[in-house]
């Protein structure tokens, strides 16, 4: 009998270590930190390197020292964000990494993506001081995160604060609740109350993306938070225009709707359109061709035959010229002539908004297709010009033709540069394309860019309807010039410095991972453009502005830089 004890235990043994791989398997286990271990190590190499010891100094976080963050991402859910403090900046540093690996262990998050952020400036503020920065800072710009105690044991990250709407602008205070709400889900302690003296600080950051590399983040200036990018050049935009145009894409439903207002569907098809035009697939191209049969479908016609695009109880000009525009577009893309008699009668359905004795356009029409609005937006008209001329460009018929320049004619009367509206800008661009003899045409295109470029370029938000209009006046000029038409009086180097600006803020507005990071979703709003004023929103009519203002300039590339676009400050 005891021969067989041994053998009994080993058994034993065997099941033992059986079980203990189900539990691991199960989750009973600590899970593989190996992913976390080498993205830490790389960012350690950025993050801890001599130059930004010196830039620290001693003790930034006050009272606390030093003080590190490190934020975990999976890219489906909001990113856990661990921190580390310490009397150095490697004791900091490895409390950070080691509250960070515990957690993983424990819930076998993995990340894709992985950011630090290191303390280096912070300030006692009271609970006044805090309102009086929120109530002068214009609404998502507070570039501040802020500690709840002096030992930051309770600290948000700036992205975590605007992302989630804790900064409450327009009360001028912390949202309490959000604050709890986002702690609670974070498995964090909520606050009884608020603090009498929170101390904001600012933070130098690095990301360590999902092909392991390793990208600084801006410390300061509008970009603050998110990735570094000194020349934004085609090789840099195309991209966003195509994931932006992804996102786009992947809103439209079973029957190829991209919104559900005609309008903004036809705009968004535009949009695609544009993207594709950059950089073709095959995905993008399948996605069109459904979105374009959708728009076709909303159209309704009047008892002669023309054609308006379905809206609210009312039929507007923009969606007219939306609808015409983008089918032209489609068309000319694809090398169809598919939707051509569609296309004349939404034209001949534009005409009948037309007063033929001053070349204005009633706006909006009443469902039996009698005048109700004389005038909704300067844009408008601008959208019916560039969908006029787009018609006379597929037909030749100067019908169309003489519409647009009655209507340009309105136009320049009114002085429409006093609205700065971009599409105006676009419109009056592509008309210079079929009469380029007009000199009344540039001298009010140009008008329009100067009187605006101001400020356009002094904008602290993305703005990209600015660079449309910017982009639209420069095309403008580069024509002109090159009929031979005298520029005296223009200031192009102002006019490129602004669109150096502009190309700079629009990617404020882009869903890097470093922003979308902190996003209830990152995954579903990661690639596109959003609106940093209003909460992070996307907002489908502004993402199409980004893709057209880049897609613009991405066209006008070469030639801006002969015209010295990065030649220091012009």
């Amino acid at each position: 009998m005891r021969e067989k004890r041994p053998r009994r235990y080993a058994a034993l043994l065997v099941l033992a270590l059986v079980l203990t791989g189900l539990l691991c398997a199960c989750g009973g286990g600590e899970k593989d930190i190996t992913a976390f271990q080498e993205k830490a190590e790389l960012l350690r190499g950025e993050a801890l390197a001599d130059w930004v010891r010196l830039e620290l100094g001693d003790a930034p976080a006050g009272s606390a020292g030093h003080v590190v963050f490190l934020s975990v991402c999976d890219g489906t859910r909001c990113a856990s964000v661990f921190q580390g403090t310490g009397g150095t900046l490697d004791e900091a540093w490895d409390g950070a990494v080691t509250n960070a690996g515990e957690a993983l262990k424990k819930s076998g998050l993995a990340p894709k993506w992985l950011k630090a952020d290191l303390v280096y400036l912070s300030g006692e503020f009271s609970a006044q001081e805090l309102e009086d920065a929120l109530d002068f800072s214009e609404a998502g710009f507070l570039y501040y995160g802020a500690a709840f105690d002096t030992k930051f044991e309770t600290a948000l990250l700036e992205a975590e604060l605007n992302a989630n709407r804790i900064y409450d602008y327009e009360n001028s205070g912390i949202d309490l609740d959000a604050l709890n709400g986002y702690l609670k889900q974070a498995g964090r302690t909520p606050l009884k109350a608020l603090p009498d003296t929170y101390r904001l600080f600012r933070t130098a950051g690095w990301i360590c993306c999902e092909d392991n590399a390793v990208l600084r983040v801006s410390a300061s200036g509008l970009d603050y938070g998110r990735r570094i990018v000194e020349d934004v050049t085609p090789d840099t935009i195309v991209p966003l225009i195509g994931s932006a145009a992804a996102w786009l894409s992947a809103q439209a439903d079973q029957n190829g709707a991209l919104d559900s207002d005609p309008a903004l569907h036809a705009q968004a098809l535009s949009a695609l359109l544009q993207a594709y035009r950059l950089s073709p697939s095959q995905a993008l191209k399948e996605c069109a061709s459904k979105a374009a049969e959708y728009l076709t479908r909303q159209v309704v016609f009047d008892d002669s035959g023309r054609a308006f695009l379905r809206g609210e109880g009312e039929f507007t000009l923009e969606g007219g010229a939306s609808a015409l525009s983008a089918l032209e577009e489609y068309m000319a893309l694809f090398q169809t002539d598919q939707y051509l008699d569609l296309c004349q009668a939404l034209g001949a359905g534009i005409l009948t908004m037309q007063d033929p004795s001053n070349g204005s356009f009633v706006h909006t029409l009443d469902p039996q297709f009698a005048p109700r609005d004389a005038f909704r937006s300067a844009g408008w008209d601008g959208a019916a010009l560039y969908a006029l001329c787009g018609l006379y460009g597929l037909t030749d018929e100067d019908a169309w033709l003489d519409a647009v320049q009655s209507a340009a004619g309105y136009i320049i009367a009114a002085d429409y540069a006093k609205y700065g509206d971009s599409r105006v800008a676009i419109g009056m661009d592509r008309l210079t394309e079929y009469v380029p003899a007009n000199a009344d045409y540039y001298a009010f295109a140009l008008e329009n860019g100067q009187k605006n470029l101001e400020g356009i370029a002094s904008l602290d938000t993305s703005s990209p309807a600015g660079l449309e209009l910017l982009m639209a006046s420069y095309r403008t000029y580069d024509r002109m010039t090159g009929y031979g038409g005298s520029a005296e009086g223009f200031h192009l180097n102002l006019l490129l410095n602004a669109i150096r600006t502009r190309v700079q803020r629009q990617l404020d507005g882009f869903f890097f991972p470093e922003y979308a990071m902190y996003m209830a979703e990152p995954q579903a709003v990661l690639g596109a453009f959003m609106t940093r004023e209003e909460g992070f929103a996307i907002r489908k009519e502004v993402l199409c502005r980004h893709i057209s203002g880049y897609a613009l300039y991405c066209g006008s590339y070469e030639q801006l830089l002969a015209d010295g676009l990065n030649d220091g400050t012009n």
